[in-house]
Order: structure tokens, then C-alpha cells, then sequence
């Protein structure tokens, strides 16, 4: 095997892969940039094995050797950042986020922080206070070879084509397996490494047939094109609703393995294009920038009211790119050319530091919770609001189907269920003032929720949180109940402005519609009255960290929160749907009145306190608000 010589067009593939995932970070119009993670996973899988087969065929390859490269390449720039992030945090990180924060450096330092990532959270959904949220990649790629080096040498007496054959088997079991997860456990396929093994070992089978035929130079461009098509393909078309990893991940990974696999000896014209000087620099880079990137984003986007406008999305690129270029020319290169730490004893000791002290530090923080003494009185009571909740429960189909509801209100088996709140993660906003009020003039009530599931009979709700398949027969489920309990009332509460926004499509607003009539006719004709929750203001940020923020400096709050014309705006569609249907059997609830003030804005606190624990979801004393509603509604008009 031969020493792989210098390639221009793989630094400018990484460049490739990089700025759509900044790109697509940054909400800069790339709804695929995330692949770039993938096409890196290849080129790696691709010049690691290149090197190790290269050290085994001189017979000076030793794993020690291996590792020390690999500390080299990848921890002091990784160290800067973490250990920047930590100082970062100090200052802007409410005391719960702090808190997780401390717990994912731990995890790092053990190279194990997607697996931290797969137990907390989703890549997908709005994880913008997790600062090391990108790192997960790197734990895949350290965990792959710490195992890797061992493979190669269990088979370096076989063939060329037994070892290639080997890794592309172990490849399509990692592959079978990833597709088969996704379909089942998205989460765990998208951050853990035997779903992700394939990527890597695409990179792999590569380097040990680089020539498995003779081709002809319109051949080279024309399945180089294919490969530059592929990648572009995925970064403009797959969206975070792109099943992913599974089947899709395949066309920007045999794109990159396209392109390496036609690009040597010779350039084809997409090499060529790559091996421009910009491209390679950006490509090189590529490793300071994706470590920078996410975090800078993330303290910016931290305390902001407002969502973040083009100008800003560019500031944090500009930034990024600064950033990266500084770190690879002061710190990523001088440790890989051993201009610091020159032999093996002293970046052993440097890991050995780093480690033990990530460790300390994340552990610290994490038992002091976050360390709450760095804030204010008066701030705190605002960061209180994030924990300010309760009934947050998923009911699945499969207890929807055994009536294995959520009981709230009178406790008892003696009397009828006289009231049913059905409905998403809105509707267990408001379930613990029903609760309350419930029980005070002895309703016996039942509770069918699921998160981003519209209770709407044959609506499809297929997100990410919701029961996406099941969700039309849970529905149905749901609706039988009523008929066959006999449920004289029922509540409908959800994020109906989410479901059929002013901007939605006509066949979707065609569908709410439909779905809305079919529904109220069905509880109607199963002899229920029924009562329909509007929807509350969706604000712009989320409200108990920038109101903690403003009282941290001493700015009053009072006035933050989404104006009531853009909130009239907002629901404009949904609420023109419910007035509508509004009769004698179907009664709205409107907490605009209670939500909004005289100052035009949609309030967001109330004597020191959050009255959302995030963007869009009252809090227990937000909700505590509408307590004369309800109270009014329900003493007045439930029948019994």
C-alpha cells in the first residue's frame, strides 16, 4: 500500500462539507447542511485508513504512534473550545442550562458526549443551549478509533480484496442496522456509532481499492458529476423532516466516496473546482470552524428577544470563519507539527490534564446546579420559570387503546367522567389550573394528551413529537371513548396557530377545516358539549431566560413579549376557522384578554414571574391566570 500523497480536492470536499452545516445552522437557506457531517465521516473513514494501511504495508505502523497523531490533530483545538464555552457559559448560562452543560463537558472528556446527547435531547428540535451539541461527531469518530487500528491489524495478513470485502460486510450490517433504527429509534441512529460505523467504513473500503477497474476519463467526470449532484441533491432538498439517517444518508456519503474514489490520480473537472485555493483553505480550516461554529451561535442566539435576521445569521460566519482561521494557524497546526510538545511523553501529560481537568470542571458544575449564586434575586425568580410545570404526559396509543388516561380533578371511581381535555403539549400547559379547579367543585375528569398531535379526527400530525402514523387511529381512539363512556363535555386545547398558520398551504387549510367539521359533528352526535381552548401568543424567544437576562442587568422586563397585533396576525387563520364554529354546543375560550395588556403587548410576566417556561408554553402561573375563565366556563356551561 501506498503513502497517500497530497489531494487538493479532499481539503476542498471538507469545505463542501463545513459551510453547509454552518449554513444550515445559521438558518442561511440550506435545509440540508446538516449531510455535511456525513460526507466528513467518509473522508475520514478515508484518509485514516489510507495512513494505517500505508504505516502496516512499511511495517512501522504501532497504535501508540496511531493515537498520538490523533491527539495531536483533534484535542488542543477542541480543549480551546470546550474550555472557551465553560468561561462562556459562566457569564450567560441560566443555572439549569449551566447545569447540563457541566454534565455534557463530562461526558466529552470521556468521548462519549453523543451518547450524553442520545439520552437528552434531539438533534432536530430546538437545541440551541447546548453549547457541545456538535460534538457528538467527534465522540463517533474517537470511539471508531479506538477500535479501528485493532481491525486492520487482525487482518493485514489477507489480501487486499479479503480486507476490502471484510470492512464492506461489516459496513452493510452497520447500514442494515442504521436503516432498520431510524424507522424505529431515530435518535438513537442519528448520535450512536454502530449506525454510523457505515459512513466511516464507506471511507474505508476506498482507500483499499482505490483502482478496481480501468476507467476512462468520461467515465471519471461523469460519476464525479454524479457525486458533486448527490451532495448538492441532499443539502437543497432534505429538510429536518428527511427520515435521517437511514436510506437518505446514503446518497451524500456514495456522493463523497464519488468523488474521492474518480479524483485520482488525475483531476476530474469537479476536482479541479475543488482544489481552488479558496476551497482548500476553507477546507483546512474546516476542523477550527465546525468546533466554533456551534457554540458561537449559540451564546448570541442565548439572550436574544428576537429571532435571528440574516445580518446576524452572516456576523456568526464571519466570526466563525475568524475564528477557525486563527485557531489553525496558532494552535491546530503548531500541535500537529510538534512545534509544541514535541515528543510523546508531553502530550500524553497534556491530554492527561485536559481530561482530568473538563472532568473536574464539568462535574463541579453540574453538583452545584449550575452554580445559582452567580445571579440575582430577582433574575432567579425568573429562571424558576423553566421548572414551572407539571402534567407533562405523552399518552401513546397503545394506553389511549386501554383507556389508560390521565386522571385529574375528583378522585373516584363512584361517578361518571363528567369532562375529557384532549389535545397536545398546550393542553398540558393548562391541566394543573384544571386539576385545581376540578377538584374544587368535584368534576371528575380525564386527560388525553400527546405533544404536536392535534386532536382533530383524520388530521395527519407528523413531526418529530407527535404519534406521526398513529395519530389518525389515536384520534379515533380517543373520539370512541367519548361515544362509548358517554362524556357529556369535552376540551379541546392545542397549538392550533402551529397546525394552520396564516402562510400554510390550501390543501393543508382545506384539511384543518374538513377535519375540524368531522370532529365537533362526531362529539356533537355522541351527545358532548364541547369547548375549544384558542390558541395562546407564541413569543419570540424563550421567556424565563430573557427575562432573567434583562433583570440580571438591571433592565425592566415588563415590557417584553410579542405584540398583540402580531399575535391577532399569528392566529389569524386558526381563530377565523374556530369563530366559525362557535353555537350552542360549541363554546371558545379566548385567553387573549387575560394574556395581553394595556400597552399593546402580549404579557410574558406578572409580579417577578414567568408566565411561560418557554417560548410558547404557559407556565403553572401563567396558566394560573386563567383561572376566572375556566372557573366561569365551567360552573356556568359543563354539563353533569
Amino acid at each position: 500500500m501506498s503513502r497517500i500523497t497530497n489531494r487538493p480536492e479532499i481539503d476542498g470536499l471538507r469545505a463542501l462539507a463545513v459551510i453547509p452545516v454552518v449554513l444550515y445552522h445559521t438558518a442561511l437557506g440550506i435545509p440540508g447542511g446538516y449531510v455535511g457531517v456525513d460526507v466528513f465521516f467518509v473522508i475520514s473513514g478515508y484518509l485514516i485508513t489510507s495512513l494505517i494501511l500505508a504505516d502496516i504495508s512499511e511495517g512501522k505502523f504501532q497504535v501508540t504512534n496511531f493515537w498520538e497523531r490523533r491527539a495531536r490533530r483533534i484535542l488542543p483545538t477542541l480543549a480551546l473550545v470546550v474550555f472557551a464555552c465553560i468561561a462562556a457559559g459562566w457569564f450567560r448560562l441560566l443555572p439549569s442550562d449551566f447545569d447540563e452543560f457541566g454534565r455534557s463537558v463530562v461526558y466529552q472528556a470521556l468521548l462519549i458526549s453523543n451518547v450524553f446527547f442520545w439520552r437528552s435531547t434531539q438533534y432536530f428540535s430546538s437545541n440551541d443551549t447546548e453549547p457541545l451539541l456538535h460534538t457528538w461527531s467527534l465522540a463517533v469518530e474517537e470511539q471508531f478509533y479506538i477500535l479501528f487500528p485493532f481491525l486492520l491489524l487482525a487482518l493485514k495478513k489477507f489480501r487486499p480484496r479479503v480486507l476490502a470485502g471484510t470492512l464492506s460486510g461489516i459496513a452493510a450490517v452497520s447500514l442494515s442496522w442504521c436503516i432498520f433504527e431510524t424507522l424505529s429509534q431515530p435518535t438513537a441512529a442519528f448520535y450512536l456509532l454502530p449506525f454510523r460505523a457505515w459512513e466511516l467504513l464507506l471511507g474505508s473500503v476506498l482507500a483499499t481499492v482505490p483502482k478496481i477497474w480501468p476507467r476512462a476519463k468520461w467515465q471519471n467526470e461523469s460519476l464525479s458529476l454524479a457525486g458533486l449532484a448527490s451532495i448538492l441533491f441532499a443539502i437543497l432538498v432534505y429538510d429536518n423532516t428527511t427520515q435521517f439517517p437511514g436510506f437518505a444518508a446514503l446518497l451524500p456519503c456514495l456522493g463523497a466516496g464519488l468523488i474521492i474514489w474518480t479524483n485520482s490520480p488525475t483531476l476530474t473537472w469537479v476536482g479541479w473546482l475543488l482544489s481552488r485555493r479558496p476551497c482548500v483553505f476553507v477546507g483546512l480550516i474546516s476542523y477550527s470552524l465546525y468546533l466554533w461554529h456551534w457554540p458561537v451561535l449559540v451564546f448570541v442566539k442565548y439572550w436574544s428577544a428576537s429571532e435571528l435576521t440574516m445580518v446576524g445569521s452572516l456576523g456568526i460566519v464571519v466570526v466563525s470563519l475568524l475564528l477557525a482561521a486563527t485557531t489553525w494557524k496558532l494552535v491546530e497546526t503548531p500541535f500537529r507539527k510538534r512545534v509544541f510538545l514535541r515528543n510523546r511523553l508531553q502530550i500524553v501529560v497534556f491530554s492527561g490534564v485536559v481530561f482530568a481537568t473538563l472532568l473536574i470542571a464539568g462535574r463541579w458544575i453540574h453538583r452545584s446546579g449550575g452554580v445559582r449564586s452567580r445571579w440575582r434575586s430577582e433574575a432567579l425568580q425568573y429562571i424558576d420559570g423553566k421548572n414551572d410545570k407539571d402534567f407533562r404526559v405523552e399518552l401513546e396509543f397503545a394506553q389511549a387503546k386501554r383507556v389508560d388516561l390521565t386522571e385529574i380533578g375528583y378522585k373516584g371511581n363512584d361517578r361518571p367522567v363528567d369532562l375529557l381535555i384532549w389535545g397536545d403539549s398546550h393542553a398540558m400547559a393548562v391541566l394543573h389550573v384544571l386539576d385545581v379547579i376540578c377538584a374544587k367543585v368535584g368534576i371528575r375528569a380525564l386527560a388525553a394528551t400527546h405533544s404536536a398531535t392535534a386532536p382533530l379526527l383524520d388530521f395527519p400530525s407528523t413531526t418529530r413529537f407527535s404519534l406521526k402514523e398513529e395519530t389518525i387511529p389515536y384520534n379515533w381512539v380517543i373520539a370512541n371513548l367519548v361515544k362509548e363512556r358517554q362524556i357529556k363535555n369535552v376540551l379541546l386545547a392545542a397549538a392550533w396557530n402551529g397546525y394552520a398558520s396564516p402562510t400554510e398551504t390550501q390543501s393543508i387549510k382545506n384539511k384543518f377545516e374538513e377535519s375540524w367539521v368531522k370532529t365537533i359533528d362526531f362529539l356533537r352526535n355522541a351527545g358532548a358539549k364541547v369547548f375549544i381552548l384558542k390558541d395562546v401568543p407564541k413569543q419570540s424567544f424563550d421567556v424565563p431566560r430573557v427575562l432573567a437576562a434583562a433583570a440580571e442587568s438591571r433592565r425592566d422586563p415588563s415590557g417584553l413579549g410579542l405584540s398583540t397585533s402580531d399575535y391577532r396576525a399569528q392566529g389569524a387563520y386558526a381563530n377565523g376557522v374556530l369563530d366559525k364554529l362557535a353555537s350552542n354546543s360549541v363554546v371558545l375560550l379566548d385567553p387573549a384578554d387575560i394574556l395581553t395588556d394595556k400597552t399593546a403587548v402580549c404579557r410574558t410576566s406578572l409580579n417577578g414571574k414567568a408566565l411561560y417556561f418557554d417560548d410558547h408554553h404557559l407556565s403553572i402561573y401563567g396558566a394560573m391566570l386563567l383561572s376566572p375563565m375556566f372557573d366561569k366556563i365551567l360552573l356556568e356551561n359543563i354539563s353533569r
